[in-house]
């Protein structure tokens, strides 16, 4: 029988996307896969739409509890970390599960890509981006910029930090605890799309929202966060020019989320004196 795969879903005011993503994994050529949504108390329809696809829905309160939580309710042998606005072709997870169970691999790393909705500058940007640092294939956990999201389930257990988790740079860390359990991670010629953010200024708030948290995983583990807040090795080839006016674009962008992070810093320096 082919083994258990939980897919951990957090989600918050998911309406938009959720419906879409849960269609994709109900339609995988795989056949045994448990759906698990952790939400953060969502004031739209997201919980009704999610009761269409499982019967396993729990509250969280931030993502990081929420993964948290979807790992410990996992009965899976392999655990897909997804997001609710992600969604993965039909032989994702196959091809998952035959990379870990015939080739001995821990975890899998997958090609992402954004699923233009808008087709605005920012979309266009961002799908760069992700273009840049995925077709380098450089999943490593300090240096890299791609991050796996499918691993085993006793291995992803075993990680102390999820007693504790941090806000941000959750799934990094996952990555850099798992690589130094020696787990052995492969690229997969697999896709996962992701609705992006359609404006500069919807960029800026969700980033301000991470600098909030950024400070207590700096603390935690400040190799991973300072390496993942400057530029990757990954921009620094010929590739990332391949397209100049998009590469261009890229300092903007990068420009906004450095200044909404450092915004969201002072916030949350400031915010227990007021």
């Amino acid at each position: 029988m082919s083994p258990l795969v939980s897919v951990i879903i957090p989600t918050y005011n998911s309406e938009r996307t959720l419906r879409e993503c849960l269609s994709a994994l109900t339609s995988q050529h795989y056949p045994n896969i448990e759906i698990i949504i952790t939400d953060s108390f969502s004031k739209d329809r997201t919980k009704e739409i999610a009761r269409n696809f499982t019967d396993i829905i729990i509250d969280a309160e931030s993502l990081a509890l929420a993964r948290k939580k979807g790992v410990e309710l996992a009965k899976g042998k392999y655990i897909l970390f997804l997001d609710s606005d992600q969604i993965i072709n039909p032989d994702t997870i196959e091809l998952s599960v035959k990379a870990c169970d015939e080739a001995g691999f821990d975890g899998v790393t997958h090609f992402e890509r954004s699923k233009i909705y808008k087709n605005t500058l920012v979309e266009r940007l961002i799908n760069y981006d992700k273009w840049i640092f995925h077709s380098e294939e450089d999943d490593d956990p300090i240096y890299g910029t791609a991050e796996p999201r499918f691993f085993r389930a006793d291995l992803v257990k075993k990680i102390d930090f999820l007693d504790n988790p941090p806000i941000t740079f959750e799934l990094a860390i996952i990555n850099l605890k798992m690589n130094k359990m020696g787990a052995k991670i492969k690229f997969v010629n697999a896709y996962i799309y992701h609705y992006e953010t359609f404006t500069f200024a919807q960029v800026a708030r969700k980033f301000f929202r991470y600098g909030f948290y950024y400070i207590p995983a700096l603390k935690r583990f400040p190799n991973l966060v300072i390496h993942h807040s400057a530029p990757r090795r990954t921009y620094f080839t010929l590739r990332a020019l391949k397209q100049p006016f998009l590469f261009l674009g890229l300092f903007v962008l990068y420009g906004i989320k450095g200044l909404a992070t450092f915004c969201g810093i002072i916030a949350s320096v400031f915010k227990p004196r007021c």
